[in-house]
């Protein structure tokens, strides 16, 4: 017997990241025309609009208000996008999470919320994801988890499959704010329907990470990706949604005791 909603079996939860150009203009289009909806993490950088000149935070969130209005979620992926990577280079040196303080990234994390609040005040809780799936801060003994922090302020969170194979998220065990997900650059179609029945053999939920379509180096193309669209658009059984929507389900199925 299934725990998910009726008619549903198993749950898909398409995220892409880093706001960028090929989901406005191919992913969004494309979901839409088979009426599926996605979350889109995006880091709301800029200057403050009242300096009036630059790139402003809010003229950059303009184009997403409306597509959070059509039933997309816009998700916080912080402001400044620390990785550490365990490399050191001048392009990550400042923003670089080997050397930030559990307090830096808290920060990071809420000015981003406090922007996306105010392009999108009536979205009601979102969903963080991790930028380069890394979820501490410091190194050897100093370092720490900010994902204790994460739980306390959004639905859920996206992280990335510790183990080969072992993806998909079981909905009674999972941790709701260090999901499990499928980066898919230069996946097939094919791979991708795949997985998905995999997921829904198991009664799973699986999140796909996204970046360009058609776009950047860790791209997919447009043809697999509608392969993927057209697929889950025919299966009535399998649950398509938004991750804040499929994390509220299944935070219900075991809510956090802490906060519980």
């Amino acid at each position: 017997m299934s725990i998910w909603p009726i008619p549903y079996r198993a749950a898909v939860s398409l995220t892409f990241d880093d706001g960028m150009r090929s989901h406005l203009y191919t992913a969004i289009p494309i979901l839409e025309r088979h009426g599926l909806r996605g979350t889109f993490y995006v880091n709301p950088r800029g200057t403050e609009e009242s300096a009036g000149v630059g790139d402003s935070w809010m003229k950059r969130l303009a184009p997403w208000q409306p597509v959070q209005a059509r039933g997309h979620e816009i998700g916080n992926h912080t402001l400044l996008h620390p990785c550490s990577l365990n490399i050191q280079t001048e392009w990550n040196q400042e923003h670089n999470l080997l050397y930030w303080t559990l307090e830096q990234v808290q920060e990071d994390i809420l000015a981003a919320q406090r922007r996306l609040e105010a392009a999108f005040p009536v979205q009601r809780g979102n969903t963080f994801a991790y930028p380069c799936y890394e979820s501490t801060v410091g190194r050897g003994r100093g370092r720490v988890s900010y994902t204790p922090f994460v739980a306390a302020h959004f639905v859920a969170a996206r992280h990335k499959g510790e183990l080969l194979g072992d993806h998909a998220n079981d909905p009674l065990h999972c941790d709701l704010h260090h999901l499990s997900s499928w980066p898919v650059e230069r996946q097939s179609g094919a791979r991708m329907v795949g997985l998905v029945e995999q997921a829904a053999h198991l009664g799973r939920w699986i999140v796909f990470t996204f970046h360009g379509i058609d776009e950047g180096h860790l791209l997919v193309g447009s043809g697999d990706f509608t392969q993927l669209i057209e697929y889950l658009a025919r299966r009535t059984d399998i649950w398509t949604a938004p991750l804040v929507e499929v994390g509220r389900y299944v935070g219900l199925l075991h809510p956090d005791p802490v906060h519980s």
